[in-house]
């Protein structure tokens, strides 16, 4: 994984190395390891590789300094800075051309069966100087062009330049885990990993705040469900690769789409259900800790990331590493679970046990705020970050865990439940839906399993009653200042196969992905889900929603796959923890920092007045709408108005 930006201009040649230079520099913290540049006269086809100040010493000695050609023309820049992962030599330099020099590609993500390309490419005649899969990338690329793409199991965001017929090429994996933003300003295309990249390459000024997004993310919690907080500034869409013409439109083709029929009941047996999502799953991690630098586990205590160490401790030659976080706080510590499944692999778990430092946002918030670039949901994402910081400093590069478990598999009973319930009445079921919310396995109090009864009956209605009965619409109302034209959007889909097709994609997993892309870049260290291999989603998306939930277990599915891999306690759980944050106690001690930095932010969507007025309120009652007034008042200060976050407040 690594940081790529670049622009083409084919109109208007450019001149030397500083545009590619400034945002190049923007993204160093993705990519310590190595950065290279590219530059494509393609009216004289010819190429310029150059090295940078931070480029490892054996290409400083192989190009030319950025700054040695001052006066190049070019109409095509790539930038790039590497996060080494698989051969860590310089021959896994980028950008990278293949050896005739008929394609150049700046390439940030994994391939994980490259191993596996690569031995297709080998008999159909093409040989390899390297043992990176950017090479069997490229090899593959002029073998079968663009088709390329389907045959990719990994994650990845890139852009590519093909001599032969002077193409430019862009592509992302098929889920989005991998960042690619894109701006066309002043007759120039510009791409990055980041966004921050894109506003240094247009000036100030040139990238406007989109009312719309801001409208989601405060009245909703949305976020990246159709675009950025910027105007001008587009997600470059998923599972999808775009050839740009010279008039900088992108005609884009989607070559991959989560399954949307699902089988009926019946249709699959459910032993032959639950052995194949086995086999995924671990084949998926198989090909997941290939790597030339130190790979770790996870281990929660939960069912996902302990399904993950399972499988690999059971299915893997190798002894693995595995780490647990020990919290203070009885309420929220999964550590008993985590040692159950250690202690069920222990000649083949390194067990290792961290305990979070104590979380202070407000001293990083500066940095913070700028590295993620847009609000984002709740605070605790920096203490996550924290947490895997203390990972990457024992020496692991590379970590597996078990995220998108619930997405795939139906795991939230507040999410999923009262679809379902939909569902088994809609098939006139209704004996099984009754004895399915009285079973739930984390139905909680009566108060909550009689608002599943109401919210199966008639979606949103109880959401509504909730909002309004903790005072968060009022409260929100009062602080907030919407934009004129704002749409409403419309609610979440009815059923359960359409919303989890929705939450895998905009309606959740796109935020998720890309808030903890730049956390986790911010250390930076290499996060890989196996839950979210293709294959695996291929296969589980067509299930029967039946074998999702059954007497009251989400995931029944993969609990049945699991067998006795796992120890009861842990598998048949009946109560999910997650990753605890006190939010209401940490925004009522952050109230002297937080109005403090909103006091001087210049928002025009905020009433810091009435945000003061109500905070305490607000902490008690609505704290995650609270925080969400804050947030954006913090990325407006720090990104927007670009002026320092202070960890004591204002000046």
């Amino acid at each position: 994984m690594c940081g790529i930006a670049g622009y083409f201009s084919p109109r208007a040649p450019r001149q030397g190395a500083a545009l590619a230079l400034r945002m190049l520099r923007t993204l160093e913290h993705r990519g310590p390891d190595d950065q290279g540049l590219a530059f494509f006269d393609l009216e004289a086809s010819r190429q310029l590789h150059c090295a940078t100040p931070a480029s490892s010493a054996a290409i400083r000695e192989a190009l030319p300094p950025a700054g040695a050609g001052d006066a190049f023309r070019h109409h095509l820049a790539f930038a790039h800075c590497r996060f080494s992962i698989v051969d860590l030599s310089a021959g896994g330099h980028q950008p990278m051309r293949d050896a005739s020099g008929q394609a150049c590609v700046s390439f940030n993500g994994e391939i994980y069966n490259y191993v596996e390309l690569k031995r297709e490419l080998e008999a159909a005649g093409a040989s390899f100087r390297t043992g990176s899969d950017t090479e069997v990338l490229l090899a593959g690329y002029l073998r079968w062009g663009p088709g390329v793409f389907e045959r990719l199991n990994g994650q990845w965001a890139l852009s590519l330049y093909d001599a032969r017929d002077g193409s430019l090429w862009l592509s992302r994996d098929r889920l989005g885990k991998v960042p690619l933003y894109y701006v066309v300003h002043g007759g120039c295309l510009y791409w990055a990993s980041e966004i921050k990249a894109l506003a240094d390459a247009c000036g100030p000024g040139a990238l406007t705040v989109r009312a719309q997004a801001v409208d989601d993310f405060v009245v909703h919690g949305w976020r990246d469900r159709d675009g950025t907080f910027w105007n001008e500034v587009m997600d470059f869409p998923p599972a999808s690769h775009a050839r740009v013409g010279p008039d900088l439109a992108l005609r884009t083709t989607q070559y991959w789409r989560i399954p949307g029929e699902r089988l009926p009941a019946g249709a699959i047996g459910d032993a032959e259900a639950a052995r194949r999502v086995s086999e995924l799953l671990l084949e998926a991690i198989r090909i997941r800790v290939r790597a030339d630098v130190p790979v770790a586990f996870e281990l929660s205590g939960g069912i996902d990331s302990s399904a993950i160490v399972a499988l690999a401790a059971s299915g893997l030659e190798d002894r693995l590493a595995a780490y647990s976080v020990a919290f203070a706080d009885e309420e929220a510590n999964e550590l008993p679970y985590a040692r159950a499944v250690a202690e069920r692999y222990r000649d083949r778990i390194e067990h290792r046990v961290i305990e979070p430092a104590a979380d202070d946002f407000w001293r990083d918030a500066d940095a913070f705020v700028r590295l993620e670039e847009e609000p984002f949901h709740a605070p605790g994402l920096h203490a996550n970050q924290s947490l895997r910081r203390r990972i990457r400093e024992r020496g692991t590069k590379v970590v597996l865990s078990g995220a998108a478990g619930d997405e795939v598999f139906a795991g939230y009973p507040g999410e999923y439940l009262a679809p379902f319930l939909r569902h088994l009445a809609g098939h006139m079921q209704w004996r099984r839906a009754v004895h399915e919310l009285l079973a739930s396995s984390e139905r909680g109090t009566w108060k909550q399993t009689l608002g599943t009864a109401i919210d199966a009956a008639m979606p949103g209605l109880y959401d509504r009653l909730r909002l309004a009965r903790a005072g968060e619409t009022r409260l929100l109302a009062s602080g907030y200042r919407p934009a004129a034209g704002i749409a409403r959007r419309p609610p979440a889909p009815a059923s359960l196969a359409d919303r989890m097709i929705a939450n895998l994609g905009p309606a959740k997993m796109n935020y998720w992905l890309r808030s903890a892309n730049k956390a986790n870049f911010g250390i930076p260290i290499e996060p890989r889900a196996p839950f979210l291999d293709y294959r695996l989603i291929d296969f589980a998306f067509t299930l029967p929603v039946e074998l999702l939930i059954r007497d009251g277990w989400h995931k029944w599915i993969l609990r049945a796959a699991l067998g006795e891999r796992l120890p009861p306690q842990v598998l048949w759980r009946k109560r999910k923890m997650g990753f605890p944050f006190p939010m209401s106690r940490w925004l009522a001690e952050s109230r002297p920092q937080a109005l403090a930095n909103l006091a001087d932010a210049r928002c025009p969507f905020l009433d810091v007045g009435q945000v003061s007025t109500h905070y305490a309120a607000m902490a008690a009652s609505a704290p995650y709408a609270l925080w969400r007034l804050v947030s954006l008042g913090l990325w407006w200060k720090r990104v927007v108005e670009g002026r320092p976050i202070l960890a004591q407040g204002a000046a």
